[in-house]
């Protein structure tokens, strides 16, 4: 696992904050690698994170997923738990991304239309509680975390 500089190592990180953000860098290589499909992981780094709360990790693969994919985003926390294809985003792209998704499979529980639809697989019962639950939570990524996340 890779913690980078700037979100572990800085000496104004304080203790508590480093262990939650490396249990969540274990969520997410547990995440991942429950999968079939993939492959042997050669490193995880955590591009931006708040404890206990939300982590994007990028996590790169010893070989590339059917021969196409030998990386992809990680999103952990307080949250179900995603992974998304890398297509040169960074890490603010690649949580509005996160939120897309979500939003998409909250849309379709509400709707009535989840048997039906192509939405990223969330493990959480599809009830209305929730959806509406979920959405609320989506908002508050969208409006605390993803400008700290940066959108360049």
């Amino acid at each position: 696992m890779t913690l980078p500089r700037t979100a572990m190592d800085r000496d104004d990180e304080d203790d508590v904050e480093k262990a939650l953000l490396s249990a969540m860098a274990a969520e997410a290589r547990a995440y991942i690698s429950s999968f079939s499909w993939c492959p042997d992981i050669r490193r995880i780094e955590l591009t931006f994170g708040v404890g206990g709360v939300v982590a994007l990790f990028l996590v790169d693969f010893v070989s590339a997923i059917g021969g196409e994919d030998d990386r992809l985003w990680v999103v952990v926390g307080d949250i179900p738990s995603a992974y998304m294809v890398v297509d040169g985003q960074r890490p603010g792209p690649a949580l509005e991304n996160y939120c897309d998704l979500m939003e998409d499979w909250a849309a379709a529980v509400l709707s009535g239309s989840l048997a039906q639809a192509e939405v990223f697989p969330v493990a959480a019962a599809a009830t209305r509680q929730n959806a509406e639950d979920l959405l609320r939570r989506v908002a508050s990524l969208r409006s605390d975390f993803v400008p700290l996340a940066g959108m360049d």
